[in-house]
């Protein structure tokens, strides 16, 4: 049974064939479940972007919730969770981004694809399959993560066949190939290596990756500015590779990681194989590599894609804290002895100049937005731009969120500081284009839609 839903939308009723109970256990695993519950590693699902230790998710963010008061008509809320879910009892879920229509996923390919600096005319139905296309984009970020903890060491038995003995003997082995005697001994050692299944695992993932039309793009174009690096790090790790070996290495490594310190390999190591074994995982009898669907974090995605176009378009100075990995943190009082030290995150800062490590002041804050605004800036956020206005000595303020186009709120709206006429702040609606025809006339609708909304951005010269 097929459920599709759109994200950020109440009370989608949906009819089940058959009796609902038969569903209702099925859908209460995820009914209510936010990303922070679904990324442990029990859940069977692949996040994107990837969840960090440090990350402090808004639990009121959930997948969906479900309304049972109405038996023969059930009720889907949606957040900003988009994505695939494959659950038990042949239930199987699509999300898709309220601005893409029909079958058609074009927005949430030409995000991911703007992100990861990859160009090309991928497959755009919202099916099942179009969702295991979007692995590739994942992968640079996994990657990243686990190597902050480092190339992934394990001991390896490895055979050896010379003079220079470190270990047990094999009889057996000696004499079969040193006999008569030549001076060599056969025997076997332990050694403590970063050449092993699991980054042979990895290596063998990106060489599939590098092998189809848009890989390089994948590997070498990424947002994560240090995929070049973590790609040859593995394959200085990696001297023993062998193509050849592709289906050996895959069966060593269907058994989860449990190193304690090793832990963001295993999110990797779910991914590769969900890559080198395609959708196969998602209908297999193992259930601890069973992949159960693939989820997309929404406001991230669209925090990351306006960091891509802001940069490329303004000719300005511009800071990018990161709130999931705390990067970037601004302190919100000084002497502050709590354990956050109440930190703030502005999404971006336009003209910034620092002061012992912090930034003081900032011509311009810019916040993304992605959730429906209805052309009116709600309370909570507005309350939360004039604390950033207020802590960075801001006069400026820009909330940019996505709208559907033909939708009445296409327009700019600036409002201005009761008691200041010089503080304002501004909602900038950026115009998603619609999402028929083909992939390609979508991107260059996009590309003008960018522009268009630059221009409400009152910085230097735009230079897209």
């Amino acid at each position: 049974m097929l459920i599709s839903l759109e994200d950020n939308k109440k009370s989608q009723g949906r009819k089940f064939s058959g009796s609902l109970e038969k569903f209702r256990e099925t859908l209460d695993a995820i009914d209510g479940k936010n990303l922070k519950f679904l990324s442990s590693k029990e859940s069977g699902f692949i996040i994107y972007p990837p969840l960090s230790k440090e990350v402090d998710l808004d639990d009121k963010d959930v997948v969906f919730d479900v309304d049972y008061s109405d038996k023969d008509n059930p009720k889907f809320s949606t957040g900003n969770i988009m994505g695939f879910m494959s659950l038990k009892n042949d239930v199987r879920i699509n999300i898709t981004s309220r601005f893409d229509s029909g079958d058609k996923n074009y927005f949430l390919h030409y995000m991911l694809q703007k992100i990861c600096n990859v160009a090309y005319t991928p497959r755009t139905h919202s099916g099942e399959d179009s969702f295991f296309d979007f692995l590739y984009y994942l992968f640079p970020a996994y990657l990243s993560v686990a190597m902050k903890q480092g190339v992934y060491r394990a001991y390896v038995t490895r055979e050896y066949n010379d003079a220079n003995v470190r270990g047990p003997i094999d009889v057996a082995r000696h004499i079969r190939c040193n006999m008569p005697f030549n001076g060599k001994i056969a025997y076997h050692t332990r050694e403590y290596t970063t050449d092993n299944s699991v980054t042979q695992l990895v290596r063998h993932t990106i060489e599939y990756i590098r092998s189809l039309s848009f890989g390089d793009s994948v590997l070498n174009g990424s947002l994560i500015s240090d995929s070049v690096d973590n790609v040859k790090s593995i394959e200085s790790a990696t001297s023993s590779y062998n193509r050849n070996a592709r289906q050996q290495i895959i069966s060593k490594n269907l058994r989860p990681i449990t190193h304690p310190y090793y832990t963001a390999y295993e999110p990797l190591r779910k991914l590769c194989l969900a890559i080198l074994m395609h959708k196969k995982l998602s209908y297999g009898e193992d259930s601890t590599n069973q992949i159960n669907g693939i989820l997309f974090d929404g406001a991230s995605l669209w925090e990351e894609y306006l960091n891509r176009v802001l940069k490329k378009g303004l000719k300005v100075d511009l800071k990018h804290p990161n709130n999931r990995t705390h990067e970037g943190a601004q302190y919100l009082f000084k002497n502050d002895e709590s354990e956050n030290r109440r930190w703030v995150f502005p999404d971006f800062m336009v003209g910034c100049d620092k002061m012992k490590g912090q930034i003081d002041s900032a011509k311009a804050i810019i916040d993304a937005k992605y959730k429906p605004l209805g052309g009116e800036i709600g309370r909570d956020d507005s309350f939360q731009m004039l604390a950033y206005l207020f802590r960075f000595k801001s006069k400026q303020g820009f909330l940019i969120h996505p709208v559907k186009k033909g939708d009445g709120t296409q327009d700019p709206k600036t409002m201005t500081l009761y008691n200041d006429d010089f503080v304002k702040l501004t909602v900038v609606p950026f115009v998603i284009p619609e999402t028929k025809g083909k992939f390609e006339e979508f991107r260059a609708a996009m590309e003008t839609a960018e522009k268009e909304m630059l221009t409400h951005l009152p910085f230097e010269k735009n230079r897209i």
